[in-house]
């Protein structure tokens, strides 16, 4: 009898070895004496590769990395402890809030219009409000589902957020600077970047088909460092399609696109 591979697509590996590398140097200062200048480089690092990581969770949250449900778990926590958010959020606030409805409507959790006026924000009410909201979004979601018997996505949320709550406290524990400046501090940091992505590409989008309810940004540099995230409408029409597949089903539909929603780069 033929096993089946640890990971379904061979490329992922580059996404395991980002995963594990910021966790990594996340985590280093807490428990080893560091000279000043590799601190100064693991800042760096932080800065340019962290925001990746997101990309990653985003892509394992929809289509699971591992042919193993355990390693997919596993996987979720150290996604977890590298990003910030828990899967729980990216779940419920993203994969059902944001795709499961019509963009920018009053139900897409991501919406990049006020509520009220229906106005688009600016950028940084979008980054401020999101950051601020996802999490208690989640916990209103998760309840809706649990009165519905729908009870695993509030235990979900419970466990993960009490896991990742004590993982917190040890490392406090351990250095309450270090873990301050190389892990909750970037951690936040990388939220609110993640709704600077969702705002690039929800932004001034019709919204009257699947094709226009997005914007696709085709800059190579862009894709090669977001893991083709630029490829939005394709991500759209098919949400559990690998990463590195959607650029190939975005020139399959590119006749589709409507012109103004293409651009080579990001605002």
């Amino acid at each position: 009898m033929n096993r089946k591979p640890l990971l379904k697509y061979r490329i992922d590996l580059i996404s395991i070895a980002l995963v594990v590398g910021i966790a990594t140097i996340s985590l280093l200062p807490i428990f080893v004496p560091l000279h000043g200048l590799v601190l100064l480089a693991i800042v760096g690092a932080l800065i340019v590769v962290k925001p990746i990581t997101s990309l990653v969770q985003h892509n394992h949250v929809h289509y699971p990395i591992f042919n193993s449900t355990w390693l997919n778990t596993g996987f979720n926590w150290l996604l977890s402890i590298s990003t910030g958010h828990i899967a729980s959020e990216w779940v419920l606030h993203h994969n059902i809030g944001h795709h499961g409805n019509p963009i920018n409507s009053l139900d897409d959790t991501s919406s990049v219009r006020h509520v009220q006026t229906r106005e688009y924000m600016s950028k940084w009410q979008y980054i401020l409000t999101g950051s601020l909201k996802i999490y208690p979004d989640c916990c209103r979601m998760a309840w809706a589902f649990y009165q519905q018997q729908k009870k695993q996505f509030l235990w979900a949320m419970i466990v993960e957020t009490l896991i990742l709550l004590a993982v917190y406290g040890v490392l406090f524990y351990v250095d309450f600077t270090m873990t301050f400046w190389f892990l909750l501090i970037p951690s936040l940091a990388n939220r609110a970047l993640v709704w600077l992505g969702a705002y690039w590409h929800h932004l001034d989008v019709p919204a009257n088909s699947a094709y226009d309810s997005s914007n696709m940004f085709t800059g190579s540099f862009f894709n090669w460092i977001s893991l083709n995230i630029g490829y939005h409408i394709a991500h759209h029409l098919k949400p559990s399609l690998h990463w590195s597949l959607l650029k190939q089903y975005s020139d399959q539909i590119g006749d589709k696109i409507p012109e103004q929603q293409i651009l080579q780069k990001i605002p």
